[in-house]
C-alpha cells in the first residue's frame, strides 16, 4: 500500500508560524474544497485506491494544508489534494489539517511541493509556467522561485508555442525531446510534422537524430537549388568577343591585386555560415548564435537568441560558451 510519507509540509508549518497554527486541527471533510487553480490536474486511479486503503486502515498520517475560504466555515486546499480525495474515497468524515491565516494562495509553494514529489505531468508544468508568464513573471523569476535552471523553464515555456501535434506527444515524450523537435519545426515545419505522424513518442536521442536528418536534407536541397545553372566560366569566356577578352582578364587581375575574393566565394561562405546552428550558453541560459548579424557594440560582442525569447540580444563574446554546432 502507498503511504504519503513526505513531511515537508509539517516542517514548513513549524518553521512559519504565520502560515499555520502549531498543531493540526480536525476539519470536516465536507467543509473542504479543492483549489481550481492548483498546478496538479491529474491523479492516478491506482495510487488513489492504494492510498485510500491505507487511510481506511491507519487514518491520515500527514495533515493537509488549508486556507480559509471567502465562504464562512469553508476551507480551500493549499497542499494535499490527493490525501483529501483518498480520505473521501475511504469514507472519512474528518481529517487533520493545518490552516493558514493568510487568504491568498502561494502558487509557487504548491508547484514546488508537487515537483519535489515528482507528481506533475509535463503538460501541468507547462500550464503553470504559461500562467506565471501571463501574470507578468519573467522566466528568470520562475527559475529563481522554483530553484530550476533557466533552460528547464525555457523548454516548458516553449510548449505554448508548439503545434498541436507536438503538444499531443507530451505524455509519452520527454520535454527535451519535444523541445528539440520544436526547434527543427520552426524552420522545417512540414518535414517535422510528416515524420512525427509515424511515431507517437520520442526519446531524447531519437528526437536529436530526427532533427539532424531533417536539417541535413534541407542543406542538400539548398545546395542543389543554389548550384550555378549557367555554363562553366571557361565556356563563358570562350563566347566573349575577342576584343573583350583582355578587358575581362584585366578585371580579374584588378580583383586579385586588391586582395578581394571572388563574389562566388563570398556567396558560398555566407551560405555555409547560414546552414550552421551554433548552440551557446550565456549566464545559465541556452540559446542560439545569430551568425548573419553583427553586434552594434563591436567585434567583442555577439548576437544571441535566447531560447523562449522573441528578441535577440547582444552579449560579450567572453561570456559565451559554445555547446553544440549543428547543421540545419
Amino acid at each position: 500500500m502507498t503511504l504519503d510519507l513526505s513531511f515537508k509540509e509539517l516542517v514548513d508549518a513549524a518553521a512559519n508560524p504565520n502560515a499555520a497554527s502549531g498543531r493540526p486541527l480536525v476539519v470536516a471533510v465536507d467543509c473542504i474544497d479543492e483549489d481550481p487553480d492548483q498546478p496538479r490536474r491529474n491523479f492516478s486511479e491506482q495510487e488513489l485506491e492504494e492510498l485510500s486503503q491505507s487511510i481506511g486502515e491507519h487514518g491520515v498520517l500527514q495533515p493537509i494544508m488549508l486556507r480559509r475560504s471567502n465562504e464562512v466555515g469553508r476551507y480551500v486546499i493549499v497542499m494535499g489534494a490527493r490525501r483529501y480525495r483518498a480520505a473521501q474515497r475511504a469514507g472519512l468524515r474528518e481529517m487533520p489539517a493545518f490552516v493558514q491565516e493568510v487568504g491568498l494562495p502561494d502558487r509557487y509553494a504548491q508547484m514546488i511541493e508537487n515537483i519535489q514529489r515528482d507528481d506533475l505531468r509535463a503538460s501541468e508544468i507547462a500550464t503553470f509556467i504559461a500562467d506565471r508568464l501571463g501574470a507578468g513573471d519573467t522566466q528568470a523569476d520562475i527559475s529563481r522561485k522554483l530553484g530550476k535552471p533557466r533552460d528547464w523553464v525555457s523548454r516548458y515555456a516553449s510548449v505554448q508555442g508548439m503545434p498541436e501535434f507536438l503538444r499531443a506527444r507530451l505524455e509519452g515524450s520527454s520535454i527535451r525531446a519535444l523541445y528539440e523537435l520544436y526547434q527543427a519545426w520552426r524552420t522545417r515545419p512540414n518535414e517535422i510534422e510528416r515524420l512525427c505522424a509515424t511515431q507517437d513518442s520520442f526519446s531524447d536521442a531519437q528526437a536529436r537524430q530526427l532533427a539532424r536528418d531533417v536539417r541535413a536534407a534541407a542543406d542538400r536541397a539548398n545546395a542543389e537549388d543554389q548550384s550555378p545553372a549557367g555554363p562553366p566560366r571557361s565556356e563563358r569566356c570562350d563566347h566573349l568577343p575577342e576584343a573583350d577578352l583582355p578587358r575581362a582578364a584585366a578585371k580579374g587581375r584588378e580583383a586579385a591585386t586588391d586582395g578581394q575574393p571572388p563574389k562566388t566565394r563570398l556567396a558560398s561562405q555566407a551560405t555555409s555560415a547560414a546552414s550552421l546552428a551554433i548552440r551557446v550558453r550565456y549566464q545559465n541560459r541556452a540559446g542560439q548564435l545569430v551568425v548573419d548579424r553583427l553586434a552594434t557594440q563591436g567585434s567583442r560582442h555577439a548576437v544571441v537568441l535566447v531560447d523562449g525569447s522573441d528578441h535577440a540580444e547582444e552579449v560579450p563574446t567572453s561570456a559565451l560558451t559554445i555547446e553544440e554546432i549543428l547543421s540545419r
